[in-house]
């Protein structure tokens, strides 16, 4: 089953939001970058040593062997653990290296949606006309990251539109599209109003999922694998388990592989991550 996360303008932070999903997800996952872009996470994100993530395998790693032709592998064998405890399979960090596989794409989706793990996938920033667009399609939900400003629900605006009349079709049992906002988090309440007001006057059936407040040093403790008990009760965590839980409630299809519906406590984080007491 795969969840696609993706931004609609800049940077409002799709690649923390899959590894946040990572963290807090209640059964097997694995995150994948395909952002058509360049991914941010091998750049970020520390192994479980403390040291920067291995160059290889990569999802380049799995397009080769997605070749017709190719013995299939289980997809963790292409997953590294990051040192938050989440398997990661780590992108091409710039878009002329995407290039090189956007070829091997439906063969690679084929993979992920074929996966008996919870799939994230990080699509980075997604239109109508994005090269990553066909594992949206083959997406239970599609989670859109956005801001709430006025630019940014502008643009919100015409992304939720696009997107689906893209990804609907009579095979969807309900939406497929959900926004997660990005805001500070003294803003967050009225944040998530501006947002579900913009939708309501669209008459989209679009969900929102919840806030994630701005937290730099919460996302530096999820990048480096230093999540203490601490840090796991914070209103970054916290705010990501709720958006779990709510992914979860509102799409059932997400549990049939998976634990019951619920938003796990630090101490499941512990089990999952590792997290330092």
């Amino acid at each position: 089953m795969i969840i696609a996360v993706a931004s609609d303008k800049g940077s409002p932070g799709a690649s923390t939001l899959s590894l946040l999903m990572g963290i807090c997800w209640p059964g097997d996952r694995v995150v994948v970058e395909l952002d058509a872009c360049g991914a941010d996470l091998p750049y970020r994100v520390a192994g479980t040593d403390g040291q920067p993530l291995a160059a290889s395998p990569t999802i380049t790693t799995l397009a080769v062997d997605s070749r017709p032709g190719a013995a299939g592998q289980p997809l963790l064998r292409y997953a590294q653990v990051a040192g938050c405890g989440v398997p990661l399979v780590v992108g091409e960090t710039s878009a002329a290296r995407f290039t090189r596989i956007a070829s091997h794409l439906p063969a690679v989706v084929d993979v992920l949606a074929a996966a008996p793990e919870t799939v994230i996938v990080d699509l980075g920033r997604l239109s109508s006309t994005s090269p990553v667009l066909s594992c949206a399609r083959s997406a239970a939900v599609t989670v859109l990251v956005s801001h709430a400003d006025t630019s940014s629900l502008g643009h919100l605006r015409e992304r939720v539109e696009d997107l689906a009349a893209e990804l609907g079709g009579s095979h969807r049992l309900r939406t497929p599209l959900a926004v997660v906002v990005r805001a500070d988090r003294r803003d967050a309440h009225a944040a998530e109003v501006r947002v579900s007001k913009l939708l309501a006057s669209v008459g989209s059936p679009t969900v929102v999922l919840g806030v994630v407040p701005d937290d730099a040093p919460g996302v530096a403790a999820l990048h480096t694998g230093a999540v203490s008990r601490r840090v796991s009760r914070s209103s970054l965590f916290t705010a990501a388990r709720e958006v779990v839980a709510r992914l979860r409630a509102t799409w059932p299809e997400l549990t049939e592989t998976t634990a019951p519906v619920n938003a796990p406590e630090p101490q499941t984080i512990t089990s999952i991550a590792g997290v330092r007491q």
